[in-house]
């Protein structure tokens, strides 16, 4: 697995959340991720919580892959 490219990160709704999505290399198929940081109080310390879900995948000759994202492959 690797990363073939990052989108910049947006603010999410609530203060100190962070999302992006990333578009990862597994095998024969381009998974794109949506990955999310949050920072939170625990009551003790401040924590940041990453997270990511599977959006959406192609394989490497779907002609539905959007062509910018064949440019990286």
């Amino acid at each position: 697995m690797s990363t073939i490219y990052t989108t910049n990160s947006w603010d999410g709704y609530s203060k100190g959340s962070k999302y992006w999505n990333e578009y990862r290399l597994e095998g024969d198929r381009v998974v794109k991720y949506k990955c999310s940081s949050t920072k939170f109080f625990d009551g003790k310390e401040n924590v940041r919580e990453t997270g990511e879900s599977e959006v959406d995948s192609w394989e490497i000759d779907d002609p539905s892959m959007p062509d910018w994202l064949r440019d990286y492959l």
